[in-house]
């Protein structure tokens, strides 16, 4: 077979394999418990600092790579962190982070309505990943969701180690597990140390959004949020078109409309 035999034939499997639909996964194949402590060892890869973070693993396409490739950092789609990568994917491009993610109803709803951002979802429930992960790629195979991708990772524990300073535009964190009990307070993801981890990690002016059902979690959220030097809360929610989008984007957001329940939310700046 010649040089231009070949080339035929590379070029008609190729064209084969755009022809050929992913499936888009179920949620009920990667169902799992509910909640994880986060406050355990963590038993999983993770990056010593942002400069491990290859970001052109997340968004191939931006960097010429193949976008239909996962790496999601679960032991389905693994991750190696070496010492060093290449110096263009080491600076990070996300612009949105959604904190425990979950089944990536936010993070769909950002890359639809942003267009030009990329967005980024963290969640520590391996199976959960490799569901947003399929399908992003699924998505990915009919043109769309190239500005969002989704990382297996403890975030409580590790979320400095993937960006740098005054680098996040948006932090969303979406009904968060609540931990009612007193000595399970420290597993909140709304915390005094935590807080100026995030205000460390966003751009002046940058914003974060918490949502939750559960009240008495809310008025947690607002004591902390208001009471922290380097955030001022934000007003014109009403204004704020992401806002709007974490009111009903989420799985458990649309579980409470079904239910007919209360949702809070607040919206502070970084001063």
């Amino acid at each position: 077979m010649n040089t231009t035999q070949e080339n035929n034939k590379d070029n008609q499997i190729e064209q084969i394999e755009k022809k050929v639909k992913i499936q888009k996964p179920k949620k009920a194949d990667f169902r799992m418990h509910a909640h994880v402590n986060p406050l355990n060892e963590t038993l999983f890869p993770y990056p010593l600092n942002y400069n491990q973070v290859d970001w052109s693993l997340h968004y191939p396409k931006k960097f010429g790579k193949d976008p239909l490739k996962l790496y999601l950092n679960t032991l389905e789609y693994p991750i190696s962190y070496d010492d060093q990568v290449n110096p263009e994917g080491s600076q990070s491009i996300v612009d949105f982070l959604d904190i425990g993610c979950g089944f990536g109803g936010l993070c769909f709803a950002l890359s639809q309505n942003y267009p030009d951002k990329y967005t980024f979802g963290m969640e520590i429930r391996g199976k959960v990943v490799n569901y947003v992960g399929e399908k992003i790629r699924a998505l990915r195979n009919e043109g769309e969701a190239h500005n969002v991708s989704v990382i297996r990772t403890n975030t409580m524990r590790h979320l400095p180690q993937y960006f740098r300073k005054n680098s996040l535009e948006k932090i969303f964190i979406c009904f968060p597990d609540p931990h009612f009990k007193k000595k399970n307070y420290r597993r909140r993801i709304v915390n005094s140390g935590l807080l100026s981890e995030y205000a460390y990690l966003l751009k002046s002016n940058g914003r974060i959004y918490c949502i939750t059902d559960v009240e008495e979690l809310h008025n947690w959220h607002v004591q902390h949020l208001e009471k922290h030097k380097m955030f001022k809360r934000v007003q014109d929610v009403e204004e704020d078109s992401a806002a709007k989008l974490i009111w009903n984007s989420t799985e458990e957001g649309k579980k409470v409309e079904r239910n007919k329940g209360s949702k809070f939310i607040i919206v502070c700046e970084k001063v």
